[in-house]
């Protein structure tokens, strides 16, 4: 991946506007990234990653997080990447800006992802819409996530002198994640789960085949089968010995059914006489109970009389009870008027200070209405001042209007001026090599004439006879027809760059003319003394006032119409008063006349009194009622009960007569009584149950037996097939896990170590380089003391002593240009074993500042055979003397504002 252009906006620092064109830098081949600490020098690097991503470098910041912070509400915030991958151009865009909610004056966050790929001179939408969708299509255009990106192409400085300095625990955890690794881990991890769970099967298995058995009492399966064989045969022994006892069995039963039934007979006819005996008692009792009720006639008469005087004494009670209801409503009545009499006194006091409130206000009013009148004389001034305000504001904004269109198209004449800059570069690139291709072209021809030269024969062209220094050609040869179409690109090229100037003179000529209206405008503002701002103060200060008046003038006729409403309020309440003065009169009347009814009831008992005496006298009617009720009952009941004990003696009677005849039929009685053939029964009965209990004993133990042997065979098979797996499991991860193999080393400890091996090894290229072949890096095989975890530490060779030394005791530089061979060897190695992966550029942040002259010489070396190699080099760092070193640069810089910008220099 090489940059072609980057575009920021409200990103970091970088609140305007700014755009670095990579093209020149690219062919420079290396470029510094200057300017002061914290001026936004990495910031371009996050820009980078944050189109490509939406992280920053090392996944820190998110893009909300990278918005500058002095941005307005309505600014939004851009990065533009565009970049080539091969022979595509590809073009990552994200914004972020501030959008209003709906129904609401709070803002919140929007974004917008999109990317595109560059055919036939025109973009194409490749993906949009979330963050995702575009990310996930960046890591699988370039095979590279967020922190391998940050990892592999941007070489923070620090980072490897981290991984250079840590102990093999901490290193393996970083070479895991650049190298993808967790893999092995995750491998052996479930392995050992594997082993475990087989070696629980193979327990949980040999524990149930053991349980099965003990179950059945069996050693083994033979014992097993024996025992199922012995349970056959005591299952027809039993079967047999239960069909003969259930023969004598049904005998008994037959046998007790006939006694049962004999004795049953005997009883029916024995209860059928006592019944008969019954029934005539009962009939005789019912006759008695008859003549007893109709004995009690007399009794009825008398009740039904005490009844019908009791109905007439309550009729007088109940109109006593009207009167003295009446009573009590008139009293009810007078204490109402008592109260109506006072609420009207307190409406009549209220209706006469409502109106002395309403003329207090309507002199008020008045007073108010001429402070308006007086108001409405002023306005007219006051809108003459706005208006000159108004006029002198609007001249200063067209100024305004003016002064920016200049920047804008400043701008605009700045991007056409580069372009043609670019145009011109490449026609003179063109032009240089058609005239290289013209001279190779010479050059062959005089070869081909000097081919034909001879000594003593004379020279076709000067006439020599002798050929010191015959033509020699070139090993390529151009042919006419390539150079034919070499000179019509140059001319296409003079075309478009003779365009672009065109476009650049017009821009220049539109520049001229905003200019000059920019000036027309400074002389017609040249009589405003005062600032916009001052202006503004006095226009909002005229606006107030005009708009006070105005609203007072507004207010007039309100006010007119609430005074004439006051009159009208004043009027009601003074005849409100009146009104409320008649109904008292009126009612106090009403008083006076209910008062004077009372002595005609002061004779009438309470109300209460009356109802005590009423509930007793319902009470006696209840009871007489009830007493009369009962009596007719008795008698009806008597009634009853003699025609029901005459039907029970007839029925009686039948129930004797069939008893004695079912005696006659059923023969001779049975020689032996129920208890004896109960007793018989239940022997034969208890042998059945004994019997029929073993026999469902021996065939349940017989099914078990079956279901147990079936089982104990394929947890048999099953054992067997589980100490193979098991077997295989135990070795295969007892090798991988570093337990049982050769180096007593896990497979993820190998496999980092190989890495690091091989990182080492490219790290050496460069590291040899940079401290003039004294220094290589080696990788420690055995563990440093107190330590198990062996393989991943890294030491120094130092050829001058021919010693291994630590890490630590390099000095500072000499540390950095260790860590920055590492970070080189390792970007070589991850690129190797990465295929999908291009590195075409790389960018070190800072670290060049610890270096003296003579290292900084060996490592602009170093850099310069990267160089070579066809990546691109960007460097960050703010140390003065690389900026003479490598003219190419993108200066960073801080303008008046605050904000940074950033320029492209690059002399070729």
């Amino acid at each position: 991946m090489k940059p072609l252009r980057l575009e920021l906006e409200a990103f970091g620092p970088y609140l305007d506007r700014t755009a670095i064109d990579f093209e020149k830098l690219n062919e420079a081949g290396l470029f510094l990234i200057s300017g002061q600490t914290g001026g936004g020098k990495t910031t371009l690097l996050d820009a980078m990653c944050m189109a490509l991503f939406c992280k920053s470098t090392g996944g820190r910041r998110s893009f909300a997080d990278l918005r500058s912070l002095n941005a307005d509400e309505s600014r939004r915030t851009e990065v533009d990447f565009s970049f080539s991958l091969g022979a595509n151009v590809y073009r990552f865009h994200r914004v972020l800006y501030m959008r209003k909610k709906r129904g609401a004056e709070t803002y919140d966050l929007h974004e917008e992802h999109a990317c595109y790929q560059l055919e036939n001179s025109a973009w194409v939408l490749r993906e949009s819409g979330s963050a995702k969708k575009v990310t996930d299509y960046a890591q699988s255009l370039l095979s590279l996530t967020a922190e391998q990106f940050s990892q592999v192409i941007v070489l923070p400085q620090g980072e490897f002198l981290r991984l250079l300095r840590a102990n093999s625990k901490d290193k393996g955890e970083i070479l895991k994640t650049l190298f993808s690794c967790e893999v092995w881990k995750s491998l052996v991890l479930k392995l050992g789960d594997r082993h475990k769970a087989v070696y629980a099967k193979r327990q949980n298995c040999a524990a149930k085949l053991q349980s099965l058995l003990e179950k059945e009492q069996a050693l083994d399966e033979s014992a097993l089968a024996k025992r199922i064989e012995a349970l056959e045969t005591q299952k027809k022994q039993t079967e047999t010995a239960l069909e003969s006892e259930q023969k004598t069995r049904a005998a008994a039963q037959k046998q007790l059914e006939r006694t049962r039934t004999f004795a049953q007979l005997q009883a029916e006819r024995d209860t059928a006489e006592k019944q008969l005996s019954d029934a005539k008692r009962l009939l005789a009792l019912a006759e008695q109970r008859r003549t007893e009720a109709a004995q009690r006639g007399s009794t009825l008469e008398a009740l039904q009389k005490e009844e019908k005087d009791a109905a007439r004494r309550m009729e007088g009670l109940r109109q006593e009870r009207a009167k003295s209801a009446e009573k009590q409503r008139i009293r009810a009545d007078l204490s109402a008027h008592e109260t109506q009499i006072t609420q009207l006194k307190a409406a009549a006091q209220a209706a006469e200070n409502d109106r002395l409130t309403a003329q207090k206000r309507i002199e008020a009013g008045e007073a108010y209405l001429l402070e308006i009148t007086q108001a409405a004389e002023k306005r007219p001034s006051l809108l003459t001042e706005k208006a000159a305000l108004e006029a002198d504001l609007r001249r200063l904004y067209d100024r305004s209007e003016t002064a920016r269109e200049v920047q804008k198209l400043q701008k605009a004449l700045d991007a056409r001026r580069d372009k043609a800059f670019r145009d011109r570069l490449a026609m003179t690139a063109q032009d240089k090599a058609v005239a290289a291709a013209e001279a190779l072209l010479r050059q062959n021809s005089a070869a081909a004439l000097a081919a034909g030269l001879q000594d003593g024969v004379p020279c076709p062209v000067c006439g020599a006879v002798h050929h010191p220094a015959p033509a020699a050609g070139a090993e390529k040869l151009v042919s006419e027809d390539e150079l034919d179409t070499m000179r019509e690109a140059l001319e296409k090229l003079r075309a478009v760059y003779s365009a672009s100037e065109s476009e650049s003179a017009a821009a220049q000529a539109t520049l001229n003319r905003a200019q000059a209206q920019l000036e027309k405008a400074n002389a017609e503002c040249a009589d405003i003394t005062d600032a916009a701002e001052t202006l503004d103060a006095a226009l909002a200060r005229c606006t107030a006032e005009a708009a006070a008046l105005e609203k007072k003038a507004a207010q007039a006729s309100a006010a007119r119409q609430k005074l004439q409403n006051l009159r009208e309020s004043a009027e009601h309440a003074a005849k409100s008063g009146s009104e409320i003065a008649a109904q008292l009169a009126a009612c106090a009347a009403e008083f006076q006349q209910l008062q004077s009814r009372l002595p005609e009831f002061d004779a009438v008992r309470g109300i209460g009194e009356i109802d005590r005496e009423m509930q007793m006298l319902e009470a006696r009617q209840k009871a007489v009622e009830s007493e009369i009720q009962r009596l007719d009952a008795a008698m009806r009941d008597a009634e009853k009960a003699l025609a029901a004990a005459a039907e029970r003696r007839a029925a009686a009677e039948k129930r004797c007569s069939d008893a004695q005849e079912a005696l006659l039929a059923f023969g001779e009685a049975p020689s032996a009584d129920a208890a004896a053939c109960s007793a018989a029964l239940d022997a034969a009965q208890k042998r059945v149950d004994t019997l029929s209990v073993e026999l469902g004993r021996l065939t349940s133990a017989l099914q078990s037996a079956h279901a147990t042997a079936e089982t104990v065979k394929g947890l048999a098979e099953e054992a067997r097939a589980l100490d193979l797996e098991y077997s295989r499991v135990t070795r295969l991860y007892g090798l991988l896990s570093g337990q049982k193999n050769s180096l007593r080393m896990p497979i993820l400890q190998y496999v980092l170590s190989m890495m690091l091996e091989e990182t080492v090894a490219s790290a050496n290229r460069f590291f040899t380089l940079l401290s003039r072949g004294r220094y290589a890096l080696r990788r420690m095989t055995a563990p440093k003391s107190g330590q198990g975890y062996a393989g991943l530490d890294i030491e120094v060779l130092d050829g001058m002593s021919g010693t291994c030394r630590s890490i630590e005791t390099l000095s500072g530089g000499e540390q950095f240009l260790a860590s920055l061979s590492l970070a080189f060897g390792l970007s070589e190695v991850v690129q190797g074993h990465s295929g999908a992966v291009r590195l075409d550029s790389i960018f070190i942040d800072e670290g060049f500042g610890s270096l003296d002259g003579d290292t900084l010489d060996t490592a602009m070396r170093a850099l310069e055979t990267i160089r070579q190699g066809g990546r691109v080099v960007g460097i960050i760092s703010h140390v003065a003397e690389l900026q003479q070193r490598i003219p190419a640069m993108i200066r960073v810089t801080a303008s008046e504002s605050g904000s940074a910008r950033a320029k492209v220099i690059a002399e070729l």
